[in-house]
């Protein structure tokens, strides 16, 4: 098949890395590669591997749009023209003002979440705690997933786990000399499973707790929720679409042993990603059990590598965009949304690959 020409490893190998480090992995590559690469990723990785499917809304929520055009909007047209740039919808609060798309795509495309897919597992994660399947964020892993005894994660909790202050760095981490580095290549291309790769990490103890970024985490979290919910994740999603209301059904992967690789690989189209972004933007600012948990996970944010950001519960927070309170969701190559927790407005975006500044284009919008 056409689209598989393009090794598949190689492929993989390129999608592992989190934006801040690896977002240009495509710049300089001809427009032809990027057109393959988006066929990959829109249809081939979901043939390879199961599908777990939630179904639109019941009520689907309606996007009233005021568009707008200005100095900005029509850079943005530029970039979506000559660069990779997908996907551009901006909400203020009220209503959608920006609205721009590629020919490349459209509306009713599955587009990747890459890293976003993370946020969205935290979010469900405090669902499953308001619900009482998790009886707190200070619970064990192995408390729930059976499995992790014995390994370098038995003893981590799920605060740590959603903090990215898991493992070891001399297991999985983006470091040359690691036990185990690339795990989205390994599980990808077939080479482990999630079990496999937990199981991998038996004996081996921590030597240091610190902010050690890597992709195993969210899939063993997401583990430990789909065997805790009566019907799995897949019902805590379906509450997520419905209370979202999206339009078009959504979807996820599962590896061969049917663990979930939310790692990055969520799947909506791109209005019901600007759904999704709304709904956990209205909660944050609620006075709810979610609420709360999504302001707990504010209140405990941790430093990272980077001097002018700060990392909590799947989230990013403080970075030198705008002074206003906010939240971003972040995902390789361009993927990204950026929630302002003071006017509410939600910034959502997608790309093949960042070979543009989004800071002086897309978070522009937001100042």
């Amino acid at each position: 098949m056409k689209l598989l020409h393009i090794s598949i490893i190689s492929l993989l190998f390129t999608l592992i890395f989190n934006t801040t480090s690896f977002s240009k992995h495509l710049k300089g590559k001809s427009k032809k590669v990027h057109d393959e690469y988006l066929e990959i990723r829109i249809v081939g990785l979901p043939s390879q591997f199961d599908n777990i499917k939630i179904q639109p809304a019941n009520d689907i929520k309606s996007l009233t749009k005021k568009l707008i055009e200005n100095k900005n909007t029509k850079k943005i047209d530029k970039i979506i023209k000559k660069k990779s740039l997908l996907s551009v919808l901006y909400f203020d609060g009220e209503n959608v003002v920006v609205d721009k798309k590629s020919e490349k795509i459209k509306n009713d495309t599955k587009l990747y979440s890459f890293s976003i897919s993370k946020s969205f597992l935290s979010y469900i994660l405090g669902n499953a705690i308001c619900d009482g399947y998790i009886k707190s964020l200070d619970d064990k892993i192995s408390k729930y997933v059976p499995e992790a005894k014995g390994t370098l994660y038995e003893n981590s909790t799920f605060k740590e786990l959603i903090d990215m202050a898991a493992g070891d760095k001399n297991f999985a981490s983006r470091e040359p000399g690691s036990a185990k580095l690339f795990y989205a290549v390994d599980v990808m291309g077939r080479k482990t499973t999630a079990k496999d790769y937990l199981l991998s990490s038996s004996g081996i103890k921590i030597s240091k707790k610190t902010f050690n970024y890597n992709n195993f985490i969210a899939d063993l979290v997401a583990r430990a929720i789909d065997v805790s919910v009566p019907g799995g994740l897949k019902n805590l999603y379906q509450d997520f679409a419905n209370k979202s209301g999206t339009s078009s059904e959504i979807f996820y992967l599962t590896d061969d042993n049917g663990w979930p690789l939310l790692h990055a690989y969520f799947y909506a189209n791109r209005e019901d990603f600007l759904r999704l972004g709304i709904q956990i933007s209205q909660d944050w600012n609620s006075k709810t059990c979610i609420g709360d948990y999504l302001n707990k996970i504010e209140n405990t944010k941790i430093k990272t590598h980077s001097k002018n950001e700060k990392y909590s519960g799947f989230f990013w927070f403080d970075k030198e965009i705008s002074k206003s309170r906010h939240v971003l969701m972040l995902g390789h190559g361009g993927q990204g949304i950026y929630i302002d927790l003071e006017k509410g407005s939600v910034l959502v975006y997608h790309s093949i690959t960042r070979d543009y500044d989004a800071d002086k284009s897309i978070w522009r919008l937001i100042k």
